[in-house]
Formats: C-alpha cells, sequence, structure tokens
C-alpha cells in the first residue's frame, strides 16, 4: 500500500477515535447529566443552597432541621443536634430528585395520595420556600407520585421517595460524645468502690526537658489513688469506644437522678481537654451509665439534658477495676527483630538448664535441646506481646518471691536483637553483647489459675493468665513435657548445659542488673 494512503488512513482513525471518545464517551456523560438536570423537580437548587428541612407526615407532628454554623441541628420538636449524615442525605436528594414521568391531565390530587393524606416535605433556599408533596406509589413500576404545587404530576424513584420517611429519632445525632482524642490531657473514673485519675505525660525534648506543649501519644501515668504507670492500650481503646458510641434511643423526659441511677453511676467518667482561647479553662466531655431501661438497655447522660440509652454490653467495656488501668506489658518487641533467646531453667535436681535458640536462613533451632515443630514460633509470638492479666503485688519481698517461685524464678527468658551492622570486634576481643529485646521472669503456677511474672528491671509482681503456660514454656518440666521435640529413637538423650547456680533468694534481677 503507498505510504502516503497508509498515513492518510492512520490520521482518519484516529480522529475517529478522538470523535467517539469526546463526544460518545465525555460527550455522552455531560448530555445524561444535562438530561438529569432538566427532569430535576426543583431546578436551579444545589445541596449547599439548602438551609432548612422540614418532614411533616401526614398526622405527625413535624420535624425540622436547619443549618446554624455550619453544623445541621435538629429545631423541632425539640432542639438537639441532628446527625449529619442523614441531615446532607436529605438536602442531597431534594436538590437532584428528578421525575421518571410526568402524567398527562391528571386527575384530582386525591386520586394519587397528593391531597390531605400526602407527607409533606418543605425547605428553603434563601427567602425561599419550596414544597414536595409524596403520595401513593404508582401501580406499575417503581415510582411514587410526587407534586411541587405546580399542578403537575410526576413519578419519582420510590426509593428516593422512602428516603423521606425519617422520624424525629432518625434525624438525632446519636453520637453520646463529641471529643478530640489527640487533645485530651486528663481522665477522672470511678465506677462503685473505686476511682482512678491519668494524666498524659509530655513528651521529652532533645535535652530531656519535658514538653507540655507537645504531649507523647500513648503514654498515661496514673496520678490518683496511686502513683504509677498506665496502661495505654486500655485507655487508647477506652477513647476509641467513648468516640464510637451511639445511642440506642432516647429519653427525653427523664426520672430523678436517683431513679435513673445516675446519682451514684456504674461508671462515671469526665476526659479533660485544653480549653479555646487565652485564659479559657479545661473543656471537660462527661459520661456516666445509670440504671436498666426496658429491659435490654442502660440509661446513660451525656453533654444533653436528655438521656440515651445504650445496650448493656457496653459497660461491659468499660475499665472498672484499677488494674485495669495500669500498665501490666511485661514484653513488646516487633518478632521479625528477634534474632537469638535463651530460655533458663531451674533443675531443682541439678544444675540449671539453658537451651538457646537462633534465628538461621531456614528458620528457627535450639540447642541442647530442640523445640517441637512450631513451638518455639509460637512461645516467641506470645512473648512479642506478653501482657499481664492482674497485678499481685507493687513491692513483693524476698519471702513472696521465694513463695511464687520467683527467688531463684523457675524460667527466665531472654529475648535478643540482631547484632547492629558493622558492630565486629576486632583481633583478640570479644564481641559485643546482642541487644536485650524482652526478659522475662516466670514463678510458679498458682492453682491452674495464674502464672507469677516479673519483667527485668521492674519491681512489680504480675499475674499472667493461666493459658500462657499452654504457649511459653514455664519450667524445665513444662518444656520437656509439651514443647521439646520427640527425641529420635535410639538417640542418647540430650546434654544438660550447667550454668551457674544463682544465690538463693537473689532478686532475678534487680534493676539494672544483667540477667543470668
Amino acid at each position: 500500500m503507498n505510504p502516503r494512503t497508509t498515513g492518510i488512513l492512520v490520521l482518519v482513525a484516529a480522529a475517529l477515535g478522538a470523535f467517539v471518545y469526546f463526544y460518545e464517551i465525555q460527550g455522552g456523560d455531560a448530555r445524561r447529566e444535562a438530561e438529569e438536570r432538566e427532569k430535576r423537580l426543583f431546578a436551579g437548587v444545589e445541596q449547599d443552597d439548602i438551609e432548612w428541612i422540614e418532614l411533616a407526615p401526614a398526622g405527625v407532628a413535624a420535624a425540622k432541621v436547619e443549618r446554624r454554623d455550619g453544623r445541621w441541628q435538629l429545631v423541632a420538636p425539640l432542639d438537639f443536634p441532628a446527625d449529619t449524615l442523614a441531615a446532607d442525605n436529605l438536602a442531597s436528594t431534594l436538590a437532584t430528585l428528578a421525575s421518571d414521568s410526568t402524567l398527562e391531565g391528571p386527575g384530582p390530587p386525591d386520586e394519587y395520595g397528593l391531597g390531605e393524606s400526602a407527607r409533606i416535605v418543605r425547605f428553603g433556599v434563601g427567602e425561599t420556600q419550596h414544597e414536595l408533596r409524596l403520595g401513593r406509589d404508582a401501580p406499575v413500576g417503581e415510582g411514587t407520585y410526587a407534586s411541587t404545587g405546580s399542578g403537575a404530576v410526576y413519578t419519582v424513584a420510590r426509593y428516593k421517595a422512602s428516603s423521606f420517611d425519617k422520624s424525629p429519632d432518625d434525624l438525632r445525632d446519636k453520637r453520646i460524645l463529641e471529643f478530640d482524642r489527640a487533645a485530651i490531657q486528663r481522665i477522672e473514673a470511678t465506677w462503685p468502690g473505686g476511682h482512678v485519675v491519668v494524666e498524659r505525660e509530655a513528651a521529652p525534648s532533645a535535652d530531656g526537658a519535658a514538653q507540655a506543649e507537645a504531649p507523647a501519644p500513648e503514654s498515661w501515668r496514673i496520678v490518683e489513688p496511686i502513683q504509677a504507670r498506665a496502661d495505654s492500650e486500655t485507655i487508647d481503646t477506652l477513647l476509641g469506644e467513648l468516640g464510637a458510641l451511639r445511642a440506642e434511643g432516647f429519653v427525653d423526659a427523664p426520672p430523678s437522678d436517683a431513679e435513673a441511677g445516675l446519682a451514684q453511676p456504674a461508671f462515671d467518667i469526665a476526659l479533660n481537654s485544653p480549653g479555646e482561647g487565652e485564659g479559657a479553662g479545661p473543656r471537660v466531655v462527661r459520661f456516666a451509665i445509670g440504671a436498666e431501661h426496658a429491659g435490654e438497655l442502660l440509661l446513660a447522660r451525656g453533654a444533653h439534658p436528655s438521656l440515651y440509652t445504650i445496650a448493656k454490653a457496653r459497660l461491659d467495656t468499660m475499665p472498672r477495676d484499677l488494674d485495669a488501668w495500669r500498665w501490666k506489658q511485661l514484653a513488646s518487641f516487633d518478632l521479625t527483630d528477634a534474632h537469638a533467646a535463651d530460655f533458663f531453667f531451674q533443675s531443682p535436681p541439678g544444675d540449671p538448664v539453658v537451651i538457646h535458640a537462633e534465628r538461621g536462613e531456614t528458620g528457627w533451632s535450639s540447642s541442647p535441646e530442640a523445640f517441637a515443630p512450631g513451638t518455639l514460633d509460637t512461645a516467641l509470638a506470645e512473648l512479642s506481646r506478653l501482657r499481664a492479666a492482674g497485678i499481685e503485688s507493687d513491692a513483693p519481698d524476698e519471702s513472696m518471691l521465694r513463695k511464687q517461685g520467683l527467688a531463684p524464678p523457675n524460667a527466665v527468658i531472654t529475648v535478643f536483637g540482631a547484632r547492629p551492622e558493622g558492630d565486629t570486634a576486632g583481633e583478640g576481643e570479644s564481641p559485643a553483647p546482642l541487644p536485650v529485646l524482652a526478659e522475662v521472669q516466670l514463678g510458679d503456677v498458682e492453682g491452674s489459675e495464674w502464672i507469677a511474672a516479673r519483667a527485668a528491671g521492674d519491681p512489680t509482681l504480675y499475674r499472667l493468665a493461666y493459658p500462657v503456660a499452654e504457649r511459653v514454656p514455664v519450667s524445665l518440666d513444662a518444656f520437656r513435657n509439651r514443647f521439646r521435640a520427640e527425641e529420635t529413637e535410639g538417640a542418647a538423650p540430650p546434654a544438660e548445659e550447667p550454668a551457674p547456680t544463682p544465690e538463693a533468694g537473689a532478686d532475678f534481677p534487680p534493676p539494672g542488673d544483667e540477667s543470668p
């Protein structure tokens, strides 16, 4: 074929493709949008232009929302914050509501349910008030009869017409609390028989001084009734629960606080954050849970005079024990950072036994005794996020530690990280020790209920949940009964590697001491 002819054909194909794209595809979208706009019942009205909306079903009190300072507020039948999403959806539906068809020569309005029995929606745009009347469903198709007062009768999509079937409670904001989690500086909580006050700790600056204006995330301290480190995970979970809390219903004529169980709440909390503006006091958001209501609900108080009802299960998520607020993390590290581990076991009949584990290219291995497949990985995974179930004592004495199998410990597990790159020993020098990621001391199992435990450098005596013993070897007997690999038939039993015998009654290890 002539090259010139080929070039012309290529240009024609390109032009035809451009025409199809711009006219049929992009132009088609624009034409469809223009056609839909022409069918809109309220031409020229945009969602953001609507200032108020009133829903007036036949024979029912009207519900009205209006914009106030950029937010929706329910103003009838009572004054209450409105559900922003619900109100925005109403405004969007009104602005885009289009007719599916227009009836020719319509009969009287009552024939279509557009008379006195109509559902009426009024809304305002500036000084102009618009009205939408919704009647019966059309006998054919998925439409509902509608009119706008012009005398014409339309059908509109039934699902859009049903979006206006809202009760006042449907339009109410069901959020019970509204607060900025990052701004909370102090939390005060009370429950029957107890209370706690926690404060966010300030982040240290480069020179070590505290910076109150830049609070460190997830760093909290208990200041009442004791001075102790707080459990950041508990507090973070609590703030998440409170921020997501939604009402099941409302009680607008509440009984007295005594009758509502709010004179002595089952749980009462105050969230304190800095006030806005110079000289402003702290902003306090309060929440309290009271008595049962209608069987499966509880009464609750938020910022509004009306009471809320919430599911009973919500009370169970609130920490109502001082230990629940306390720091209980014995170990925390990224499992991928773990490079080696030592399992030090006391052996009353003989010398202590040390099992050393290392991670190689094909996974973990240990010697002189081997872990059964998968058990070492499970143990290290448990240790990487090891949390206690409770606290037995803040300052246990030697006799208590001995009684709990911690003087000396039944087991000490130390997890090491990898040696930093470039950190090599010179000729004749010993290599630097591996960095310690975690060190946990384990004692006796108390009646199949809990395990005594401590973390290196922390004097607190913790209670580990009993199921931890199913995933972590808490003693030499436990290791050999449930975690050790089965010996190959005919093979000699593994030799026990002797280890220095610690002094009886020693505190393992005192803060700052090395592990055994």
